[in-house]
């Protein structure tokens, strides 16, 4: 109630808190329960950074693996269609047409799986790791 400015504090108390404060103020050095608490603390720190610093490694190996099968899926849907291109234009080829169609088929639908946005959304939770990264690494070395 005396912080908040309800109520006083009675003589005595207020000469205690004076020298407790005016101690405060003139102390020269920290007592050695903070400085354990402290060192404790700081060590607690650097442990936990460096599991962090290790789970953002392993998040960034997964999110490339990620981003390099999707680009191998695309670039094989992208050359399947070649190929059905190619097929549509050769003559001597009997039962085209089903192949061709089959082809197409699966290489769209594997292209609308696979599309372009997922793996720009994967680049940028890639980018976002490497930045959580460097930043988990420059706190590690203070």
């Amino acid at each position: 109630m005396f912080v908040s400015g309800k109520r006083g504090l009675p003589l005595a108390a207020m000469q205690q808190l004076g020298v407790v404060l005016k101690h405060l103020k003139e102390k020269k050095g920290v007592c050695k329960e903070s400085q354990a608490i402290a060192k404790a603390e700081k060590q607690l720190v650097q442990e936990k950074l460096q599991c962090d610093y290790r789970d953002v490694q392993i998040k960034l190996y997964k999110v490339a693996k990620q981003i390099s099968t999707i680009e191998n899926i695309r670039n094989e849907s992208f050359a399947a269609l070649e190929v059905a291109a190619f097929l549509e234009q050769e003559k001597e080829y009997h039962n085209k047409n089903t192949l061709i169609r089959s082809i197409q088929l699966r290489a769209t639908n594997t292209l609308k799986k696979h599309n372009l946005y997922v793996l720009e959304a994967l680049q940028l939770k890639k980018e976002n790791l490497e930045a959580l990264k460097i930043s988990l690494e420059q706190k590690m070395n203070k």
